[in-house]
Parts: C-alpha cells; sequence; structure tokens
C-alpha cells in the first residue's frame, strides 16, 4: 500500500517534474498505444498519483479521468518505494486487496490489470504506465518486459520535460543577472562622463553608455520572446527603433516599414545591432549643429529564402568613397557575418545608407 508519508513524497516529486492533472502530456499517446496493441489489451493509460487522486493523464480505450486514491487498483498493489516490476492480476475478482475497489466492482469493471510503476531516479512512485481489460486475461513474459521497457520511456520523457524546466529557469537567471550587469555597467560609465573633462571623451563615454543601455533593452526583448524558435521581426523591431528614437536628437525622425516575416532570435538580435548602430552613427555623424532629417529602415522578403534590410539617413553623407571602419561600421560588419549575409553601400545624392541581404 501507499502509505501517508510516501504520498507527501510523491506530492514532491510531482512538483520536481512540473506535474498536475492538467498537464499536456499529449506526446505519451503513442507509447500508451503502442503498450496496448504490445498486450492486446482495449484500454491502458499513464496515469499520475498524488496524495489524494490518482489522475489518468493519457488515456485510451477508457474516458476516465481520475479517482480518489482510495479506490484504485494501484494503491492497493503497488508498493510506494523500488515495486518489483511489472504487478499483473489475471483476475481482480479473485485478489482480496481488490473486493471493495470501485474501479474493479462497477459494472464492466476492470477484471485484468497489468502496470509497470513510472519511478524517478530516486526509486519513488510517481504514477504507472497500466493496461487493462474487463475479462480475466494473461501476459507473457515478453509482453511484461516490453511494458516495463515502456514505462522507463515514460520516465525518459518526464526526465527530460523536467531537465528542459531547470535550464528555463537557469536561463531566466542568467538574463536577469545579465541586465542588472549591464545597468550596473551603463551607470558607472554614465557617472564616469560627467567627471571627464574633454568633450571628445565625454561624447565617447556617453556613445558607450548608449550602446549597453541598447544591449540591455535588446536582452530584455529577446527575453520575452521567449524560447520560441522563430519570432515576428516586424513586431521585434518596432520595440527596438521606440528604444533608439528615445536616445534620438529631438530633430531626427525615424521610420521603421519592414515586411512581417518570421526570423529565429538569433538573426533578429543581429539585425537589431545593425539597426542600432546605424542609429547611432547617423546621430553623431550626419546631422551635425542641430541639422535636422530622417532615418529610414525598411525591410522586403525579396523571395522566398531571402531578405534584405535597407538602412538609410539623408544627412550630410559621406562623400563619393565608401566611409571608412569605425568602432560602429565594425560592429555592424560582425553582426552582418552572424547573418551570413552580404552588406553594399548605397550611391544616392544625399545621406548615407546601406542594404543587408541574408537569407531567412
Amino acid at each position: 500500500m501507499l502509505s501517508q508519508d510516501n504520498r507527501r513524497a510523491r506530492r514532491a516529486a510531482l512538483r520536481s517534474y512540473g506535474l498536475t492533472r492538467d498537464t499536456d502530456l499529449a506526446s505519451l499517446r503513442e507509447i500508451v498505444d503502442l503498450a496496448v496493441a504490445i498486450c492486446d489489451m482495449p484500454m491502458g493509460n499513464v496515469s499520475l498519483i498524488d496524495e489524494q487522486f490518482q489522475w489518468f493523464v493519457v488515456r485510451a480505450g477508457t474516458e476516465r479521468s481520475e479517482l480518489p486514491l482510495e479506490d484504485t487498483i494501484c494503491a492497493r498493489v503497488i508498493a510506494a518505494d523500488a515495486p518489483e516490476g511489472v504487478v499483473v492480476i489475471e483476475d481482480t475478482h479473485r485478489d482480496p486487496r481488490l473486493e471493495t475497489a470501485a474501479a474493479c466492482q462497477e459494472a464492466e469493471g476492470i477484471r485484468f490489470y497489468a502496470a509497470a510503476p513510472l519511478l524517478t531516479p530516486q526509486g519513488r512512485v510517481i504514477g504507472t504506465l497500466s493496461v487493462a481489460d474487463i475479462r480475466p486475461r494473461r501476459l507473457t513474459d515478453g509482453q511484461r518486459k516490453l511494458l516495463s521497457v515502456l514505462s522507463r520511456q515514460v520516465m525518459a520523457q518526464l526526465d527530460l520535460r523536467r531537465l528542459l524546466r531547470r535550464a528555463d529557469v537557469m536561463r531566466r537567471e542568467v538574463d536577469h543577472r545579465v541586465k542588472n550587469s549591464l545597468q550596473s555597467v551603463s551607470s558607472l560609465t554614465r557617472l564616469q562622463a560627467r567627471r571627464v573633462t574633454s568633450d571628445e571623451a565625454r561624447d565617447a563615454l556617453e556613445v558607450v553608455s548608449r550602446r549597453i543601455d541598447t544591449i540591455a533593452a535588446l536582452n530584455s526583448e529577446l527575453y520575452r520572446a521567449g524560447n520560441e524558435r522563430k519570432l515576428a521581426l516586424r513586431a521585434f523591431l518596432e520595440s527596438v527603433t521606440h528604444l533608439i528614437r528615445a536616445s534620438a536628437p529631438e530633430n531626427v525622425a525615424i521610420s521603421l516599414s519592414m515586411d512581417d516575416v518570421n526570423i529565429s532570435a538569433g538573426h533578429a538580435g543581429s539585425l537589431a545591432i545593425i539597426v542600432n548602430e546605424f542609429a547611432t552613427n547617423s546621430f553623431k555623424h550626419a546631422f551635425p549643429d542641430g541639422r535636422g532629417g530622417r532615418i529610414e529602415l525598411t525591410g522586403r522578403q525579396e523571395h522566398p529564402g531571402q531578405f534584405r534590410m535597407t538602412c538609410r539617413d539623408d544627412g550630410v553623407g559621406v562623400g563619393s568613397a565608401p566611409p571608412e571602419g569605425g568602432l560602429g561600421l565594425s560592429i555592424i560588419d560582425s553582426a552582418v557575418e552572424s547573418l551570413g549575409g552580404e552588406k553594399t553601400f548605397l550611391e544616392h545624392e544625399a545621406g548615407f545608407g546601406m542594404d543587408i541581404v541574408f537569407a531567412i
């Protein structure tokens, strides 16, 4: 029997796996179907056991979703710690432990029952993989062995879910610490900028501080995007552009026109760095002496699998020669390389611009 102490321990184990009666475990459906087919049974399920109930979270051949623990077969025939393999009851009406089990005594009740326990690495039972029938049956040695193998496959998937949950918690903690560290560095940089006497050094420190603030904001945006493999580029760059506008000169406008495509988080981060560095360079070099102007950011999917982003301003320009590689352009070049893309400078009468073409 499953004791009250063991019930409390099972609750803690279920919590460590993030499992409740509402947990979506549809990925285990094929294992249940395979167990039913191998054992040639009409019913099967994966169940979880808490302090008071047994939940049938994946089931075949039955609609019952839960039972009070005192009414279950499992609580009566499976030991709490390190049970000996697969439990088989060939005829529940002949087993004195099940004389009052509602699941066996009701009309069309269970007459045959076989279950392999779901064991944590500590030997704790948190549920079962079981098959059943409304008439007495038997299992071959081979069927017993395969049922036990399939129960370990269920636990392998649950263990993977737990590892992914822990990895997500760690990622969130790392993201939080990175954000705090970047904010601290930015604050120290601004503090140092107030103390220097050189205008050139002050301007350089302010640019560095702005870059750090933007990177921290980009980290937050990517964090909010979560673990999805793809994110919506237009919405993401709208958020990035909003952040950049906060540091723009009052008389410089920024416009964004971007096709709404899904893109990897890594590519999105590289594009955000390009946009930020281009805008930062334009603020500094394209609009001297309070000159007003505009920065335009556009992106188009030219054909499936290829995307073109254009960054341009209508400032003073750089003349006919390509611009020399300062820190901002070096950062852009690095981001373009991470995209696996190509950068070309635009030739037009006024201002400065570039195209970045890459595969999506």
